[in-house]
């Protein structure tokens, strides 16, 4: 039976997602009105998203799920570089091994799928990832290629939400007082993020901590808190779930489409838009964009599009399999 607290928090994630995108490019970190909200919508969606990856995740089928993940990153890569380039002027070779912007989770996926099995067999999937996101930033490489520093960066999100994430669930929402307790971590968390201001780096989890300029263990002690803070704001909002409105679910079910198509909207309304207006008529812009873009890449025409390439890889992909086969046969 479909869990539907699990589709509003998704509505409400993936609403924040595109919110998020749109304040980036139309107001930016360095805004004090921005710094109100991306430090809090960013400390959150991305953990959480990861989370309920996890949640939802069977250890099955493995390699039919890469290559669905392969059949939406490729086709998908290419339009957003084809776009990007369109309005830049210049396609970078950079996008040859780095996932092109939001495109980094279908690419954190098929490694996360991976490694789930790897990281079973240890006996201990969380422990384990949590040491490897606090080992990534040690790496002499910048972590922003292939996506490597977010994929062990959200990596432990990933696993407590395959392993722990239903007996969690289960035990956070049964608690006395659990909306009491879910509105008093949220409330301080939004205390904190604006006393003791994050940095966007440290949520992206994009950098090592050379990238960063921090010592090794300064750099460790830094992302466990990112980490620590992340964690209770996953599970402050998964306890505040089934008191959120009801529509937040069809947001939740369109979430695939809805992440794959927005970034288009973004990056042309991110260029069109060059109206001198004051911060938060920006803001008010941004949140009426990110609705209006909800709505429109909720419609089935979207759904049915990604369908449609992703069957399409997956015939090409087929067809060279085959092909080959028959010609070593040969």
């Amino acid at each position: 039976m479909r869990d539907q607290s699990i589709d509003i928090y998704k509505g409400l994630l993936i609403f924040l997602v595109v919110f998020g995108h749109f304040l980036e490019r139309l107001l930016g970190w360095q805004d004090i009105l921005a710094k109100i909200f991306l430090p809090n919508i960013y400390v959150l969606h991305m953990s959480a998203f990861v989370f309920i990856s996890g949640y939802l995740f069977k250890d099955q089928k493995i390699s039919q799920k890469l290559q669905y993940f392969l059949s939406l990153l490729i086709p998908f890569q290419f339009l957003y570089v084809l776009v990007d380039g369109y309005y830049s002027g210049k396609i970078s070779s950079k996008w040859l091994w780095q996932p092109y912007w939001l495109l980094w989770y279908l690419w954190a996926m098929l490694a996360w799928v991976l490694l789930t099995r790897w990281l079973k067999v240890t006996g201990y999937p969380v422990l384990c990832s949590l040491v490897l996101a606090l080992l990534v930033g040690l790496s002499p490489i910048n972590n922003y290629l292939f996506s490597i520093g977010r994929i062990f960066n959200f990596l432990p999100f990933f696993m407590l939400g395959h392993i722990y994430g239903k007996a969690w669930l289960d035990i956070l929402r049964r608690l006395p007082f659990t909306y009491g307790i879910a509105v008093i971590t949220i409330v301080g968390l939004l205390s904190l993020t604006q006393l003791y201001p994050l940095k966007s780096y440290w949520l992206y989890g994009s950098l090592s901590y050379a990238q960063m300029h921090v010592a090794p263990l300064q750099g460790m002690l830094i992302r466990s808190q990112y980490l620590i803070m992340s964690c209770c704001a996953v599970f402050a909002w998964a306890m505040l779930a089934g008191k959120l409105p009801q529509f937040l679910s069809q947001l939740g079910q369109a979430s695939l489409p809805i992440y794959l198509w927005h970034g288009l909207i973004v990056l042309w309304l991110s260029h069109l838009w060059h109206v001198a207006v004051t911060p938060s008529i920006q803001l008010l812009v941004a949140f009426c964009a990110s609705i209006l873009t909800c709505y429109v890449c909720m419609l089935p025409i979207f759904q049915r599009s990604i369908q449609m390439l992703s069957n399409a890889f997956l015939w090409l992909f087929a067809k060279i399999i085959l092909q080959k086969n028959s010609d070593l046969k040969s």
